[in-house]
């Protein structure tokens, strides 16, 4: 009996768990800083949002400044940075801006659970061989499981490759273009990995402006929300999903969320001003080429956002594994969470996350943070999309 409690000791002091909550399986609560359902009381709310289509891009920027401002403590996030030694930095103002972006990223989601450290690192094609070595040499200090390194090895090449599917790579990793953040297994931590130089990235103004680092802390926060949930540490031997963060968010959320709500936020937090968001947003309807998922009309909208099922993203008829799907997160889904935030700040989207990560499934929690059942929500925004497309155009052939 004294080993077990001491081995309930040791796991509780890890989790954040009292002795006594474990002792009780007391569930997993991940903390949320506003209180819930959100209320509906701005400019905006899913009864008048279709008539206020005009309104929902500033109306969210500002939103997004209004939590960064009244914020003033920053956590304590260790930004850990790794450079190759022939890399110039795309993000116009180098480390400073990036760090700033980071900064300003932290004091949005104050309240919520996020990462101890935030290693950072940034590679050309020359040095990715170099950022291979060097991820491996840090793992291995850190004693980050052998798995993930090989795996982030993998991610490190995969943004420099052509990508066939989310975490499919081919060809030689040649064009440093892609970015991506991952949770560690078995830690507090995350990593994010970032290639430079890449064809085009010095005229992406979504890169040389920061939002791609915006985009990619957010998606830190995203498994953040997951720290000290019990099932996501596990032993080496145990070698399941489940103890990676990252996995358990991505089989909370549709991937309308996973991706739409760094690729709308993520640009928000490092847009100082909203003509700089606009900037940006110019890019977002479109921005992953034309689509065979959907042909932007309300009824294909509104199929598009119910038929993806939390809780199976990474399943083999998953939204992950379909490519076509999984890339409108990025626009569509985007659009989705830029007005979900225009109706209810910024918080209210990853308040959705912590539920997730205290045991509740997609429909539910969103009835809890947003008052509405998902199916009545779904429909106002497919309709709010639609209005929303008809003033973009037709999509690119």
């Amino acid at each position: 009996m004294k080993k077990f409690v001491a081995l309930l000791l040791g796991f509780a002091l890890f989790t954040g768990l009292t002795v006594n909550d474990a002792l009780a399986g007391k569930p997993f609560k991940a903390p949320i800083p506003i209180s819930l359902p959100v209320a509906q009381t701005g400019t905006i709310t899913f009864s008048n949002a279709v008539s206020h289509i005009s309104d929902i891009p500033e109306t969210a920027w500002q939103s997004v400044q209004n939590v960064i401002t009244n914020n003033k403590s920053v956590p304590k996030v260790n930004n850990v940075v790794h450079m190759g030694p022939n890399t110039t930095l795309d993000v116009g103002g180098g480390m400073p801006r990036i760090q700033t972006i980071l900064s300003r990223g932290e004091k949005l989601w104050v309240g919520f659970s996020q990462v101890k450290n935030f290693y950072l690192l940034m590679y050309n094609a020359k040095d990715e061989p170099w950022a291979q070595s060097d991820w491996s040499a840090t793992g291995k200090a850190a004693k980050f499981s052998a798995g993930d390194i090989k795996g982030e090895i993998a991610r490190i090449a995969g943004n420099c490759q052509q990508t066939n599917s989310p975490g499919n790579f081919s060809g030689a990793p040649t064009n440093c273009r892609g970015a991506d953040s991952s949770a560690i297994s078995n830690s507090d931590n995350a990593v994010l990995t970032f290639g430079q130089g890449g064809q085009g990235a010095a005229n992406d103004p979504y890169v040389t402006s920061g939002g791609i680092v915006g985009h990619e802390y957010t998606h830190s926060v995203q498994a953040a929300q997951w720290i000290g949930n019990p099932s996501t540490y596990c032993t080496e031997r145990t070698n399941s999903p489940a103890c990676f963060r990252s996995y358990r968010s991505n089989t909370f959320a549709p991937c309308w969320l996973i991706e739409g709500q760094p690729n709308s936020v993520g640009p928000m937090v490092a847009a100082d001003t909203f003509e700089a968001y606009k900037t940006f947003h110019q890019n977002i309807p479109f921005g992953q080429g034309p689509s065979s998922v959907t042909d932007y009309s309300q009824a294909s909208l509104l199929s598009y956002l119910t038929s993806q099922k939390p809780g199976q993203s990474t399943s083999p008829n998953g939204c992950i594994s379909n490519g076509n799907v999984y890339r409108l997160g990025y626009t569509v889904g985007a659009l989705v969470v830029e007005t979900l935030v225009a109706i209810a700040g910024p918080q209210a989207t990853m308040a959705l996350e912590a539920l997730g990560a205290s045991g509740q499934d997609f429909p539910t929690a969103f009835k809890n943070v947003y008052g509405i059942s998902w199916a009545d929500a779904a429909v106002i925004l497919s309709k709010v999309l639609a209005a929303e497309y008809a003033t973009y155009g037709p999509p690119p052939q």
